[in-house]
């Protein structure tokens, strides 16, 4: 007999929509399947085939996690939806700003739901929601304002790159499909306000003025993280904090999440509690434990309400509001039921919850303490008896509520640790701490009389203000210890990518360790012993299986085991940029440049870079190279150069008067990191049997020469030849004729099989000459998706193809993949498609 029959209902509902997510299936052929189905479960019902019946919904709750997911990411839009004018060119769309403004402080996105479309003098119906940007932080536009606004529309693209992040997909889930860019709020028109649904539009304009006061009466750091815990508001966080929070193990805390509804739900239920106590009539007519917990639902509900109903705290609620009612039901000893009805629940009217990850991190940390903290705290009831005393002191009862905290915290963590791993790459050392800290204070202090001062703020705003200069000093407090935890030495360290198996095993690990408490603490049955015995023989040996696994993955991922006599390198698509990663046949490895963006904040080291590197299992980098200070080749070194142990630093010896390079210099000095600059001039290298040879510049570049009238940055850049047997990788930078030219010259020595095209495909670069001394098999040119669509890139690629050689981009293959072992060469990119340009 099944002891939770949710369970199975809940793994075939959730297998359904993992399933959908990753293979298109049509939904008719599952519509049919359904069908079937059904059918079968009433004959297996009027027969009693209870085991056919079973299996039966279990494949129809797949089937129609299925059906559910299809919605989301399958369905195509129609002739008029806004997606179909994302082509770049320029116009104005009008709409209903249809979800609360989410503003940062470099800036604003804005949820568009467009009705209009106004190009070439033509008004054209449209339908869809639009992701519109605005730069720089603004408070001017709020839910049910309709507007005008002057951009250029285009569908979201992904970086293609092995353990990139899908936008795409997540921009889908939000059923967006179209995103446009404004640089200025002068093209922006408001056309109405208070359009949209009349509630909500007032819950907005509420929640507005609570973010109004805040920040009146805490205007700096501190407010921002108020806003956080009482609004949802989190976007202006300075990003210091975040990373601190990150560092000591608590960000969980600067969302709004299980946690906080938990703990509004226990305070509300316990003065509740102790209210009704005060009146023995009530105890007589009422049962307190249902009353406290129906009653609770009100300080809940409000939370959420002043919070926005915004969808991780609307999972949050229904999963605490279906834990009070399991209690008030009399349904508290199996908590674990109730968990898995609250996902089942979210799930059947949210599946694309499944993949957002503050519903994994919330429910794992629950899951795992419901399934850690009953087989450990008991141990503290057998040491309190071992002690022979009836009745524990208070010195004992501290010492005992104290353990538990940290029993709970720590199992918390634990089941948090590989998703942890997995989304944010960095385990904290001192999250129990940080957790024994900030807990007590924000849940206990913080949380409720920040309700409190929010919930007299319509009566009296000059209470609610009073309230906030004090509550504003505990979260100072909390920044202050956070702030000294994250400074530590290894405070915390970061992690490379978990795959898949290493998740499941570890959680495997958890359960088959709570089994096995489970089957020695219970005594066996006589006739139940053999059964006993081998159930027990089996998890012991599953266990030490999984144990086995974990100490060899270890070692694997520790020592790191290369492809032997293989180099390996690869093209990143990092946009208009260049960035490039080389493994060398005994496991050395080399960064070359890192990408980045001219005029945008977007971190290509932290968001593309980074998590390449941590998806190879890389978390040292031999050699960083930097061809030449251009914003585009140098932003993201600066992330990986402060996460990655980074042993050495090449570069041209060309300095610029950018912050980006100031910031490399001032990281190279304060880690001590050896900086060589390289020219033609140094003498040819060999690093694990592979030689390298630097090809330009002439010299390494001096003030003086930056001083020249006719010097060019792009020009000077490095140009490195990597060459294993009869087979060479090129990469040429961002050179131009000059350069091209002399390097032409030298003759066979230019001769490669791969060639990263100069200056992303520009038609500045790859002149005849050039590409007749290169002679390449392969091009491949690293761009953005926009530069496809160009002239002068057809142009180029046309020059190589004319030369004999197949076109690889980053714009439309993605990340490029080169393997060689002297003798034989394999290129390979992310997108499995070849190249039209063949």
């Amino acid at each position: 007999m099944v002891q939770r029959p949710l369970l199975p209902l809940l793994f075939s509902l959730a297998g359904g929509i993992a399933f959908g997510s990753h293979f298109s299936i049509p939904d008719l052929p599952v519509f049919l399947v359904l069908c079937t189905a059904l059918v079968i479960m009433i004959i297996s019902a009027v027969v009693k085939q209870d085991k056919i019946l079973a299996g039966t919904i279990l494949f129809s709750l797949f089937a129609v996690g299925v059906l559910h997911i299809n919605l989301y990411l399958y369905t195509e839009p129609g002739g008029n939806h806004i997606s179909r004018f994302a082509d770049g060119e320029s116009l104005s769309v009008q709409g209903l700003i249809s979800e609360n403004p989410r503003v940062r402080s470099d800036g604003t996105d804005l949820t568009v739901s467009a009705y209009h479309i106004f190009r070439n003098g033509c008004t054209i119906p449209v339908h869809g929601k639009i992701l519109l940007s605005l730069k720089g932080s603004n408070r001017s536009f709020v839910y049910g304002n309709i507007i005008r606004a002057k951009t250029r529309l285009r569908k979201p693209r992904n970086f293609q790159n092995p353990g990139g992040f899908d936008y795409v997909r997540y921009l889908r889930y939000r059923q967006i499909l179209a995103r446009g860019f404004v640089d200025t709020p002068l093209k922006i028109v408001l056309i109405r306000e208070h359009a949209g649904n009349p509630l909500k539009a007032r819950l907005e304009r509420f929640r507005s003025s609570l973010g109004d006061l805040i920040r009146n009466a805490q205007p700096g750091d501190d407010g921002t993280i108020l806003q956080a815990l009482l609004l949802g508001e989190k976007g202006e966080i300075p990003k210091r904090i975040i990373e601190n929070f990150q560092k000591a193990g608590v960000a969980h805390v600067l969302a709004i999440s299980g946690l906080h509804v938990g703990i509004i739900a226990f305070l509300s239920a316990f003065f509740i509690r102790k209210i009704l106590s005060a009146f023995p009539s009530l105890l007589l007519r009422f049962n307190v434990n249902i009353m406290s917990a129906l009653i609770s639902f009100i300080p809940i509900l409000f939370y959420a309400f002043i919070a926005g109903f915004g969808i991780s705290t609307v999972r949050a609620t229904i999963m605490i509001l279906t834990f009070l009612v399991a209690i008030s039901l009399g349904r508290k000893g199996d908590l674990l039921t109730t968990l898995v009805l609250a996902a089942f629940i979210i799930l059947v009217f949210s599946p694309v919850s499944l993949f957002d990850v503050s519903f994994q991190l919330s429910f794992s940390a629950v899951a795992a303490i419901l399934i850690i903290t009953p087989r450990v705290v008991p141990l503290f009831h057998r040491l309190e008896e071992s002690t022979g005393k009836t009745k524990p002191s208070a010195l004992q009862k501290i010492w005992h509520t104290a353990a538990v905290f940290i029993v709970v915290s720590l199992a918390a963590t634990v089941g948090t640790l590989p998703l942890t791993a997995l989304y944010f790459n960095r385990i904290s050392v001192v999250t129990i701490a940080s957790n024994v800290i900030v807990i007590p204070i924000i849940g206990f202090i913080v949380l409720p009389l920040g309700i409190l001062s929010i919930a007299v703020a319509p009566v009296a705003p000059s209470l609610s203000i009073i309230l906030i200069q004090p509550i504003s000093r505990f979260v100072h407090i909390c920044t202050i210890c956070i702030d000294y935890l994250a400074s530590l030495p290894y405070s915390s360290f970061t992690v490379t990518t978990p795959t898949h198996l290493e998740i499941i095993a570890f959680y495997g690990c958890i359960i088959l360790g709570a089994l096995a408490v489970d089957t020695i603490r219970t005594p066996p049955l006589n006739n139940h012993g053999v059964t006993s015995k081998l159930k027990r023989l089996l998890i012991g040996s599953s266990l030490a299986c999984l144990i086995l696994f974990f100490v060899c993955d270890t070692v694997y991922v520790t020592v790191g085991i290369p492809e032997r006599g293989v180099v390996k390198a690869t093209f990143l698509d990092v946009g208009k940029g260049n960035s490039a990663f080389i493994t060398y046949p005994r496991g050395t490895t080399m960064l070359i440049d890192g990408g980045g963006f001219y005029y945008s904040n977007f971190d290509v080291g932290k968001y593309i870079v980074a998590p390449f590197l941590w998806h190879e299992r890389i978390k040292k980098i031999d050699i960083v190279v930097l061809t030449h200070p251009h914003q585009d080749h140098l932003n993201g070194l600066l992330y990986v150069m402060n996460h990655f142990d980074v042993k050495e630093v090449w570069t041209n010896g060309e300095t610029a008067s950018i912050e980006p390079y100031e910031l490399f210099r001032k990281i190279i000095h304060d880690n001590n990191i050896p900086h060589r600059v390289v020219s033609a001039m140094t003498p040819p290298m060999t690093i694990d049997g592979v030689a390298v040879s630097i090809l330009s510049p002439p010299k390494g570049i001096t003030e003086e020469d930056m001083a020249l009238t006719g010097h060019d940055t792009n020009d000077s850049a490095l140009v490195m030849k990597i060459s294993l047997g009869s087979r060479s990788l090129f990469l040429a930078s961002d050179i131009l004729p000059p350069a091209e030219m002399r390097i032409a010259l030298s003759g066979a020595a230019a001769r490669s099989s791969v060639l990263l095209v100069p200056h992303h495909g520009s038609a500045a670069s790859s002149t005849a000459p050039f590409i007749s001394a290169v002679n390449p098999d392969y091009a491949a040119i690293s761009c953005g998706d926009g530069a496809v669509h160009r002239h002068a890139y057809r142009e180029v690629t046309a020059r190589y193809q004319a030369a004999g050689a197949k076109i690889y981009s980053t714009g439309v293959n993605g990340a490029v993949t080169v393997k060689t072992d002297g003798k034989d060469m394999t290129v390979s990119s992310q997108l499995q498609t070849p190249d039209a340009h063949d």
